[in-house]
C-alpha cells in the first residue's frame, strides 16, 4: 500500500468538513511562533479544550479515532515546540460523575484556539453528566527546557469523537529561559491524573539543581493554575501537589531508572513501583515512604530495565493488587529471562510467581516459531531481550516488558529481543516481539512471535488487509528506511490492549501498484486465542493525512521515531503507551472477538504532525507549521447502552441495583468480575461501588 492510497484512505474517512483534533489549531499568524503554551507561561499551565477525533481506518478496515491530543511546550524562537521524549497513557479507565473543569474550549477556525496571544478566541461548552476518564503525560526538552506535560481527558459512552482535555504544565527545570535545575525521565500516570517521574542532575547548574537520583509523584488535577511547578533539591515548588520520594541519592550509591504507577483506582492511593542498579525492587509501601527488596528476581542475578505492570492479576493471589514483571538476567549475565509476581496494594511482591526462560536464548537451548507463518528463531542466535539500554534508563520509556490478562483468562506477557550473534548490540536492526501464554493452574507455558524482522535472510513478517488475508507490506530494517544511520533497532517494544492484540512501531515496507515505500508505522499484532497466533495490521505509517476541522486545515503524519543514534528511542511506544481497560468501560469478555475496535481503550505516540497553513498543497517543515504531540487513537465505536451499574437492567440505579451485584458476587458470577481481571473479589467490589455511585450516562 503506497503513501498516496493511505492518504486517500484517511483523507475520504475524514472528510473535508469532518470532525476535529484536538488542540488541532495553528496560530493566528500561520508561521512562527506558532500556537503551543510557553515553556515558562505561567499563564499557560492549565488549559481545557475539546478533542473531536476523526476517522482513522486500518489495514483490515478497522475503524478508529484520532487526533493530536496535546502540543509540547516551545522553549527556542526558531522552533514551533519542544522535542518529546517518553510518554505514558493511564493503564485503567475511571467512571465518574463529573469532569475536572467546568468549561472547555472549543473552535473551528483557523487560527482560533487556546493560546491567549497566537490564538484567536474560541468559543466554550459546559458538559455535565455521568462519563469516563482517563490521563495521558510525556517528558519533553527544547533548549534549556526540560519538563514533563499531563492531561486528564474525559468522554460519554456514547460519542466516540468528542474528548475533554485538561492540559496541565506538571513539572518544569526552571522558571526563565536558561534556568536547567533538574532534568526528567517518564514514568507512569493513572487516571486520577497521580504521575510518577524521575529526576537528576545531569548536566544543571544553580545552588539548588537536583544532585543524585530523584522520584516524584505530582497530583496533576491538586496543580495550582497559573504557577509553574519547578523541581529542584527542595522538591516541587507547588510543594502541595508534589512528593518528592528519592532525595538527592548519589547515583554511584542508588541510581534508580524511571518508576511504574500502580492506579489509585487499583490500590486505594496511587503506588510508585520501579527498580535501581541495587538489583533491587522499590515500591512506595506507605505514602511518602519507599521500601527495597530483592524477592522479585526470584533466584536470578540481577533484572535490566523499567518494571512492567498490569492491574490484572496473574496469579490470584489473596489481596492482589495486579502484577509486575522484569527482564532478569541469567547465570551468564544475560537478559535472558521474565520475572513475574503478583504485587499487594501496598506494592510488595507476592511470591509464588514465575521465571520464564526465554527459549530462543543461548540458555534457553530451543526455538520459538511464529503461529501464523512458520518462521523460526533459534538459540544459534542468542536472542536476548532489549530496548532498555543506553538513556532508556533514565529517560524511559516504562516499561519494557508488557503483561495482561484477556477475557478468556489467558496470561500474556511479551517483550522485543534481539539477535545478540548476527547483532550483538543495543542497534542491531534484527529484532522480534516474543509473546509467552503461561497457565499457572499448571505451569504450562506456550511461546510465539507477534512481530520480527530478520536483516541476515532480509525477511519481515507480512503485514496484511485483514485475517488471513492479502500482504499490504512487511515488516523491515530500519536501515531500509533511514539509509543506515541509524541501522536499528527496527521494532520498539510492546503494549497489550484489553483483547490482548499488541501495538508497537516498526519500520515497513508498504506495496502498492506505484511501488513500495519504505516508512515507520504503527502496527497492531491481533491476537488468535484458540490458535495462539499474531497477524499484522497496519494502522498509521509517516505520509497518513487527515483534514482537521477545528482547523480547518489538512495535516500530515511527517514523523513517527523508533531508534536514536545507537539505540531504542525513549519516544518510541513501551508497555506504558496502551490504556489496559477497553473503550467506554466494556468489559473484555463482551467484546467480539479481538478484531473489535472497542479493545483498544486508546494509546498515545510520539508524533510530528506538519499542517499545509500557507494553502500551497504541500506539508513543508519549513514554510508550514508543525508540532511534535502526543497522538492519540482510541476506539472507532461508541459504548453499547449496557451501563454496568444497571445491574437489574431496569434501567433505573438503585438499591435494587445494589442487591442484584450482591447476589452475583457472593455467587462468584463472572459478571460480577466489575475490573475485568476474571477475579471475583473485593475489588471488583470497590469496582461495582465507584460505578453505583457515578450512576449511567
Amino acid at each position: 500500500m503506497t503513501t498516496a492510497k493511505r492518504i486517500a484512505i484517511v483523507v475520504a474517512a475524514c472528510g473535508i468538513a469532518g470532525a476535529a483534533c484536538a488542540q488541532d489549531s495553528i496560530s493566528k499568524h500561520k508561521a512562527l511562533p506558532g500556537d503551543a503554551p510557553g515553556a515558562w507561561e505561567a499563564a499557560e499551565t492549565c488549559n481545557e479544550f475539546v478533542l473531536d477525533l476523526v476517522d482513522l481506518t486500518g489495514s483490515w478496515g478497522t475503524m478508529f479515532k484520532a487526533g493530536p491530543l496535546l502540543k509540547s511546550h516551545k522553549a527556542q524562537a526558531n522552533f514551533y515546540n519542544n522535542l518529546l521524549s517518553a510518554q505514558a497513557i493511564s493503564r485503567d479507565l475511571r467512571s465518574v460523575s463529573g469532569f475536572p473543569a467546568s468549561s472547555y474550549a472549543v473552535w473551528s477556525q483557523p487560527g482560533q484556539g487556546v493560546h491567549g496571544q497566537n490564538n484567536n478566541a474560541p468559543g466554550s461548552v459546559s458538559p455535565t453528566g455521568a462519563n469516563f476518564q482517563f490521563a495521558a503525560a510525556f517528558a519533553e526538552f527544547g533548549g534549556s527546557y526540560n519538563g514533563i506535560s499531563s492531561a486528564v481527558v474525559n468522554y460519554k459512552g456514547d460519542d466516540p469523537t468528542r474528548l475533554y482535555v485538561k492540559a496541565v504544565h506538571a513539572a518544569s527545570n526552571g522558571s526563565f529561559d536558561g534556568a536547567n535545575l533538574s532534568q526528567f525521565g517518564l514514568g507512569g500516570i493513572d487516571a486520577h491524573g497521580n504521575l510518577a517521574f524521575r529526576g537528576d542532575g545531569f548536566g544543571t547548574s544553580g545552588a539548588t539543581r537536583l544532585t543524585g537520583d530523584n522520584l516524584f509523584r505530582v497530583s496533576t488535577l491538586a496543580r495550582t493554575c497559573g504557577v509553574l511547578n519547578v523541581i529542584d533539591s527542595n522538591g516541587g515548588s507547588d510543594a502541595g501537589t508534589t512528593a518528592h520520594l528519592l532525595i538527592n541519592v548519589p547515583s554511584d550509591t542508588d541510581s534508580v531508572l524511571t518508576p511504574n504507577l500502580i492506579p489509585q483506582s487499583v490500590a486505594g492511593r496511587p503506588l510508585l513501583i520501579g527498580t535501581n542498579f541495587l538489583s533491587q525492587y522499590i515500591f512506595e509501601s506507605v505514602p511518602g515512604v519507599l521500601s527495597f527488596t530483592t524477592s522479585h528476581l526470584q533466584g536470578a542475578p540481577d533484572h535490566r530495565g523499567a518494571v512492567g505492570y498490569t492491574k490484572r492479576s496473574w496469579f490470584n493471589s489473596a489481596g492482589a493488587a495486579g502484577t509486575a514483571a522484569f527482564l532478569v538476567q541469567s547465570a551468564a549475565g544475560l537478559a535472558e529471562s521474565l520475572s513475574i509476581l503478583d504485587v499487594d496494594a501496598n506494592g510488595s511482591s507476592l511470591l509464588p510467581g514465575v521465571v520464564l526462560l526465554n527459549p530462543a536464548s543461548a540458555s534457553g537451548g530451543s526455538s520459538i516459531t511464529d503461529n501464523d507463518d512458520g518462521f523460526t528463531i533459534t538459540s544459534a542466535g542468542d536472542w536476548l531481550w532489549g530496548n532498555y539500554q543506553s538513556q532508556v534508563r533514565f529517560r524511559g520509556g516504562t516499561g519494557q516488558v508488557a503483561l495482561t490478562v484477556t477475557g478468556q483468562g489467558h496470561r500474556l506477557v511479551a517483550a522485543q529481543a534481539y539477535d545478540n550473534v548476527t547483532g550483538g548490540s543495543a542497534d542491531t536492526p534484527t529484532n522480534a516481539i516474543i509473546v509467552a501464554r503461561h497457565d499457572p493452574s499448571t505451569g504450562a507455558t506456550q511461546w510465539t512471535l507477534a512481530a520480527y524482522f530478520d536483516a541476515i535472510a532480509a525477511k519481515g513478517k507480512v503485514i496484511k488487509d485483514g485475517s488471513g488475508g492479502t500482504a499490504v507490506g512487511r515488516l523491515a530494517g530500519l536501515y531500509e528506511v533511514t539509509g543506515g544511520a541509524p541501522l536499528g533497532p527496527s521494532i520498539s517494544s510492546p503494549a497489550f490492549d484489553c483483547a490482548g492484540n499488541i501495538y508497537f512501531i516498526a519500520a515497513a515496507e508498504l506495496f502498492g501498484s506505484g511501488g513500495s515505500d519504505f516508512d515507520v508505522c504503527l502496527v497492531r499484532a491481533v491476537y488468535d486465542p484458540a490458535s495462539f497466533k499474531y497477524e499484522l495490521e497496519l494502522v498509521m505509517t509517516t505520509g497518513d493525512i487527515f483534514v482537521g476541522a477545528n482547523s480547518a486545515t489538512p495535516y500530515m503524519i511527517t514523523f513517527l521515531s523508533i531508534a536514536d543514534s545507537n539505540s531504542i528511542d525513549s519516544s518510541t511506544i513501551y508497555s506504558g503507551n496502551v490504556m489496559e481497560d477497553c473503550w467506554g468501560g466494556v468489559s473484555p469478555q463482551d467484546l467480539q472477538g479481538s478484531t473489535d475496535p472497542r479493545a483498544l481503550g486508546g494509546l498515545i505516540v510520539n508524533a510530528r504532525v506538519t499542517y499545509d497553513s500557507n494553502g500551497d498543497g504541500a506539508f513543508d517543515n519549513t514554510n508550514d507549521e508543525n508540532y511534535r504531540v502526543a497522538f492519540f487513537i482510541g476506539a472507532g465505536a461508541a459504548v453499547e447502552d449496557d451501563c454496568y451499574a444497571d445491574c437489574n437492567g431496569d434501567t433505573v440505579i438503585n438499591s435494587l441495583d445494589f442487591l442484584c451485584f450482591l447476589n452475583l458476587y457472593v455467587a462468584q458470577d463472572p459478571k460480577a468480575d466489575c475490573n475485568g481481571d476474571t477475579v471475583v473479589n473485593s475489588l471488583d467490589f470497590l469496582c461495582f461501588l465507584n460505578a453505583y455511585n457515578a450512576g449511567c450516562p
